[in-house]
């Protein structure tokens, strides 16, 4: 019987992948080990935008073959500017770009620095180093997952600028769920019942004004059957600024629903929500506004 040789085994499983569509895989280099290798020359350059696509990635290719470029996530840019805000990279990216091309890529950065000033439109940034208190558990708890670029944002606030936890909100409520139970842990927040959608907008000056929009959660407590129960709403000097309608338990125990108040346009502050059995107090829930 005739010995296979490697060399034959080889071209025959060459021949099997291109039978079967296989292809090996191709290599990626990430985007800092590229650079220090020279192979490719990397401007990073403002949108003018503060989260989503901030940063536009011009990349000229400078090898002879082609690359798959990896943007970690966690890869941060430092801003021109100390008075302006860094932008990080929270979720993994890929740029393939052909041999000696140049090519150009939207980048997903967030900003990093709430009370400084925003991006302005074409500026240059390069790439920095962070060292945050559970960015790494955070970058890992949102890996692979669609969050909205506000949720994303108001988390990465919690985490670098102290906001509040509260503040995170998304589509997607289980996910945002686990988020905050997280990030609560991580920033020693206390965690609250509710969640408090934000409006954050730049003004003349380029810095974040925030307003908060809607408060909602889950309202749970302990009644009786029959009880007929309404919400009163406070503000921090005691002042009951309205009466919401009564509703009349079905079961008694432990009860719980969804509740939602529009408070745009509300001054900030200490709000309180009273549920109330006709004159008698069921339950205290506290929020910010």
């Amino acid at each position: 019987m005739k010995k296979m040789t490697f060399y034959t085994l080889l071209s025959l499983l060459s021949f099997t992948w291109i039978i079967m569509g296989f292809k090996p895989a191709e290599e990626i280099i990430d985007l800092k080990t590229a650079i220090a290798n020279k192979i490719i020359t990397v401007e990073f350059i403002s949108t003018g935008a503060y989260s989503g696509e901030s940063l536009m990635m011009k990349v000229k290719n400078l090898n002879a073959k082609k690359l798959n470029i990896r943007i970690s996530a966690g890869t941060y840019f430092d801003a021109p500017n100390d008075d302006e805000q860094n932008l990080i990279i929270p979720q993994e990216d890929l740029l393939v770009i052909e041999p000696k091309a140049t090519k150009e890529k939207l980048l997903n950065g967030f900003c990093t620095n709430m009370k400084n000033a925003a991006p302005n439109s074409g500026e240059h940034f390069i790439l920095g180093t962070i060292n945050i208190k559970g960015m790494a558990d955070f970058l890992g708890i949102i890996k692979g997952k669609k969050m909205e670029n506000y949720t994303v944002q108001s988390a990465i606030w919690a985490l670098t600028d102290q906001e509040p936890v509260s503040n995170i909100d998304g589509g997607n409520t289980a996910e945002v769920d686990v988020l905050r139970k997280e990030l609560f842990k991580i920033t020693g927040q206390k965690e609250t019942w509710y969640k408090s959608r934000q409006a954050y907008v730049v003004n003349e000056d380029r810095q974040i004004n925030t307003e908060t929009l809607t408060i909602n959660g889950k309202l749970n407590f302990q009644t009786i059957k029959g009880a007929a129960i309404h919400e009163e709403i406070y503000d921090s000097e005691g002042k009951m600024l309205f009466k919401l309608s009564e509703t009349i338990a079905k079961l008694g125990g432990d009860v719980g629903y969804e509740f939602n108040l529009k408070v745009k346009g509300w001054k900030k502050g200490n709000y309180e929500i009273r549920l109330m059995d006709g004159t008698k107090l069921v339950k205290k829930f506290d929020f910010i506004v």
